[in-house]
């Protein structure tokens, strides 16, 4: 107890004050944690707790009371980065609350802020800055001399809601900025990151600073007794079924997720009315169908409606509309919505969450959780769950009834506290474009040199080697990005002055673009693509199978002629082909395990017990293959990285196949011919990943793709989407089940059947 006074005594005596006024008899164990450490500023720090748990204060009282100690320091002194422009906003009125105490000035910068705050910040740079990696990103490009004036006696850097960035090209962009504002001040600032819990500390602290030896100290919050409500609610659809043969591609699409929403939103309708939730879509189509089925229920019953839709691609007004009815809580408001409220506004109190289709990942679904129960720490979690049944051809995949088996995984992993970690290094060419135009914007000019010593020697891109890097700006000179001079400095092309002189350019990241798939010249639908495509693909929509005969990366289209066999969807939405292996041997131990959850309904657990016996039937935990009569299904339990390699070196091999689900479907496929393909698979052994990658067509997955040459984005895709050695132990676990003799070329290593769970 000594302690926590000896360390609630360093805050100024103003912040002090300040605690009391709110009338806080204690602050809370994470605050009284951070104290020592931020004020120290010695080390770079992580604040890692849930929700709602103080991380704010934990942060910026010992930061403010550190800089109110130096007020003679001018210029901006804590500088703090969030994802979100309506997080700034929220967050802007509790830090001026603090920094009020001590006549500090706040302020926030980004798109939607008055210019006259700006102008007066421009003119005397002090006190706080909030901002977001895009505004930041205009400063460090078109104000370089004005940031680094400003920054001279910058002490804190803070980024909220760390976890969101971790593993992104927006993440990417953050690391390349924070390493730049180093090199502007001319030292090390201390970093503070405020995230939701980790599983991987070690992860979030290379995250936070790579590359170098930092020290960096993680700061948890202690467990704070929250209960977790939870209900999964299962459905039976059947999306084969006879529609209107006259409705187009794009309206039978739509169907699909109007038959969907029908049977959840007279559930939701029936359970969330009269209260605040969110529910979570994982695509906006099936987030204006759902909103627009309770909005007509609504009018059916003759009461108010409550419910609202919520996503990027509606305008900033209805979506601020939306927030601040849910921030003020005086009506009862159901916001139907994607990611776009994940993060964020400081909601009064959320009822409960809900997801509808399987969850993206065991992180998505934590960050979602942590919008409810935040008063009475009592979280409220549905999960609304549809499972097809399709023709008899496969029939055995959709018994296995995966959904509920991946959704019950997820919430496993989630209780026992996993989450994924992130890749800890990608190439991420796209936003190394970004941040090399915006250097050399803010210079005039700069030597291969020297951009090459702050982006990848001393940077976040250390995966690109000098002779990639060569490459690299050889293909920006060749799309007339850069230009260089005759001192040999490169400066900004035609092209590249055009790129930098729009106000997209300071985002790394972009929506995913729809892509139109025509036949015979007539449009028979859009949807976006989240899985790799080749020429000779066939997948199912608008009710009928269709084959890739022409596929235009940069024009966005697939041209298609009918098919006449089986065939299943494109991945639209949901996972978008990223589930960790974890999450898969998860769901093989609940299909051997056989326990049945107490949290699942009736339908649910109609499915489960399905799901459960169709395993069995096949003996699927002895066995990874199932034997039809003119097709064969490979089930390795692993992620969807292992599965897409898998599915590629069968490929190579003639055996032609696709991903569905949690297997590998080779139709037309025999025995022998698998046998024969896994023996020249395993003799070759490792291969380039790149030469795997030859063989998918849509590589311009990031935003600025299309000016990286083919080869660059080969080994990009290859080293962040495939995992050669893990398929290689799957085909040697599989050449036993063949009877094939052992290969040698490639020794398995930590070969061994999926961990289990402590």
């Amino acid at each position: 107890m000594e302690k926590d006074n000896a360390a609630f005594a360093l805050l100024a005596p103003a912040l002090q004050k300040w605690v009391f006024k709110k009338g806080w008899t204690d602050l809370l164990p994470i605050q009284k944690k951070s104290i020592m450490p931020v004020m120290q500023g010695r080390h770079d720090i992580i604040i890692s707790a849930s929700t709602a748990s103080g991380k704010t204060e934990a942060a910026f009282l010992p930061a403010l009371s550190a800089i109110s100690n130096a007020k003679d320091a001018s210029g901006i002194r804590i500088l703090y980065i969030s994802p979100l422009k309506a997080l700034i906003n929220d967050q802007c009125r509790r830090i001026e609350d603090m920094a009020g105490e001590l006549k500090l000035c706040v302020t926030p910068w980004h798109g939607d802020v008055d210019s006259n705050k700006k102008k007066r910040l421009m003119k005397d740079p002090s006190g706080v800055l909030l901002t977001t990696p895009e505004s930041l990103e205009s400063m460090l490009m078109n104000n370089s001399f004005w940031l680094k004036r400003a920054l001279l006696n910058l002490s804190y850097i803070i980024i909220d809601e760390f976890h969101a960035f971790m593993g992104t090209q927006r993440g990417y962009q953050l690391q390349s900025q924070l390493h730049r504002i180093d090199n502007i001040c001319g030292h090390l600032i201390p970093r503070i990151a405020l995230s939701a819990t980790f599983s991987d500390p070690k992860a979030a602290m290379s995250s936070l600073r790579p590359r170098l030896n930092v020290p960096c100290d993680v700061i948890t919050g202690e467990n704070r007794g929250d209960t977790l409500a939870v209900q999964l609610r299962g459905y039976n659809l059947d999306p084969d079924q006879p529609d209107d043969s006259e409705k187009s591609g794009s309206q039978k699409y739509e169907n699909d997720n109007t038959t969907k929403s029908k049977w959840i939103a007279d559930d939701i309708f029936r359970l969330m009315r009269g209260s605040a939730n969110l529910v979570f879509c994982n695509s906006r189509s099936l987030t204006e169908t759902l909103a627009t089925a309770l909005q007509d229920l609504s009018k059916k019953n003759f009461v108010p409606n409550e419910f609202f839709p919520h996503h990027g691609s509606l305008s900033r007004d209805l979506r601020e509309s939306l927030e601040k009815r849910l921030i003020e809580g005086r009506l009862p408001t159901t916001a139907i919505c994607t990611a776009t409220l994940e993060l964020g506004i400081d909601i009064s109190d959320v009822h409960s969450i809900a997801q509808v289709e399987a969850p993206l990942s065991v992180a998505s679904l934590r960050q979602r959780l942590g919008r409810s129960g935040r008063r009475d720490h009592m979280a409220v979690l549905r999960l609304f769950i549809p499972e097809y049944t399709r023709n008899s051809e496969q029939f055995n995949s959709f018994n296995l009834c995966e959904s509920t088996f991946l959704s019950t995984a997820i919430i496993k992993l989630l209780l026992d506290h996993w989450y994924e970690p992130p890749l800890e290094r990608e190439f991420a060419f796209s936003t190394m474009l970004q941040q090399t135009l915006s250097v050399i914007a803010s210079r005039g000019s700069a030597s291969a040199e020297n951009l090459y010593s702050l982006l990848c020697a001393t940077g976040p891109f250390s995966l690109c080697t000098p002779k990639i890097f060569a490459s690299f700006l050889h293909d920006l000179g060749n799309s007339n990005l850069i230009t260089q001079l005759n001192d040999g400095t490169l400066t900004l092309g035609i092209d590249g002055e055009e790129l930098v002189s729009s106000w997209n350019f300071f985002s790394a990241f972009e929506t995913p673009s729809e892509f139109t798939i025509e036949h015979d010249g007539k449009v028979i639908g859009r949807i976006p693509v989240t899985q790799p495509l080749e020429i000779g693909m066939n997948f199912l929509f608008a009710g009928h199978g269709w084959k890739i005969t022409f596929l235009s990366d940069s024009q966005h289209i697939i041209g298609v002629k009918p098919y006449p066999h089986s065939a299943v969807p494109l991945l639209i939405s949901g996972t978008g082909g990223k589930i960790h292996d974890r999450v898969r041997e998860t769901m093989f131990e609940l299909y051997c395990g056989g326990d049945i959850p107490k949290f699942l309904n009736k339908t649910a657990h109609i499915n489960f017990v399905r799901g459960l016996m169709t395993f069995r039937r096949f003996d699927l935990e002895h066995s990874r293959l199932i034997r039809a009569p003119d097709s064969l299904f490979i089930y390795p339990w692993k992620g969807d990285r292992i599965m897409r390699t898998m599915l590629l070196m069968l490929r190579r091999k003639n055996c032609k196949g696709r991903q569905d689900g949690s297997h590998l479907y080779l139709a037309y496929t025999s025995e022998d011919s698998l046998a024969q393909a896994v023996r020249s698979i395993l003799d070759e052994g490792e291969i380039p990943g790149s030469e795997l990658a030859s063989r998918v067509e849509n590589l311009n997955t990031d935003k600025h793709d299309e000016y990286i040459s083919t080869p660059l984005k080969r080994l990009s895709y290859a080293w962040s989407n495939l995992d050669i050695k893990g398929a290689l132990r799957c085909f040697t676990e599989l050449s036993k089940e063949l009877k094939l003799p052992p290969s040698h070329p490639f020794v398995p290593v930590d070969a061994a059947p999926p961990a289990k769970l402590d």
